[in-house]
């Protein structure tokens, strides 16, 4: 349990390291999507509405609103669909009677963004108990 504090803490502390970097106007911007609906990334809910998502870091990117501000900024892991996708694409899974953001992938592109979902975390880190 004690190691699994720590690895969370050290991870927390990446976390928000990279959220500096994501201020920088050196993101590159993947895509823009009107989403319909209500949506999570983590545990911060966001309205319908328009929004950007940028790469920060190979293994980062930044969700933005429609003036282009920072709102969340995550790392994620690669993910690989059997298709290339000819538009960008964000992918959501219903969790809960909630949206939650959960892949991402480029246009013309079969290797994605797999975020991650802090709720799984406490049964993992249960189970290893």
């Amino acid at each position: 349990m004690k190691r699994i504090t720590v690895n969370l803490l050290w991870l927390t502390a990446f976390t928000l390291s990279l959220t500096a970097v994501g201020q920088s106007q050196s993101a590159k911007l993947m895509l823009k999507a009107q989403v319909p609906f209500e949506f999570n990334v983590g545990e911060k809910v966001f309205p319908a509405g328009e929004y950007k998502v940028a790469r920060v870091t190979p293994e980062t990117i930044a969700l933005r609103d429609d003036r282009n501000r920072s709102l969340v900024t995550v790392v994620t892991r690669s993910v690989e669909s059997p298709k290339t996708y000819s538009t960008p694409v964000l992918r959501f899974e219903l969790e809960d009677g909630r949206y939650v953001l959960t892949q991402v992938f480029e246009e013309g592109s079969s290797t994605g963004y797999q975020l991650p979902n802090p709720k799984r975390l406490p049964a993992i880190a249960q189970s290893h108990n």
